[in-house]
């Protein structure tokens, strides 16, 4: 017997082969879908620095704990 791994980027094709397989009775071991992405898009990239640059400067409100327990007061 032997085995093979295919890497389909079209939609399309994945369904056409699939058919093909189907056509010729072959057995599909295991069909997993993995959407690679190596490298970000310009706006991915462009929030990813976006996040990574934020520092928080501002005031703390304090401590949640406390506030909740004067509001309930």
């Amino acid at each position: 017997m032997t085995n093979i791994t295919l890497q389909v980027e079209r939609e399309e094709d994945l369904r056409l082969l699939l058919d093909l397989i189907q056509r010729l009775n072959l057995p599909v071991v295991q069909n997993a879908q993995k959407n690679i992405q190596t490298k970000p898009t310009k706006e991915q990239q462009k929030m990813i620095d976006y996040i990574l640059s934020y520092q928080n400067d501002g005031p703390s409100f304090g401590d949640a704990a406390d506030w909740q327990l004067h509001q309930l007061q």
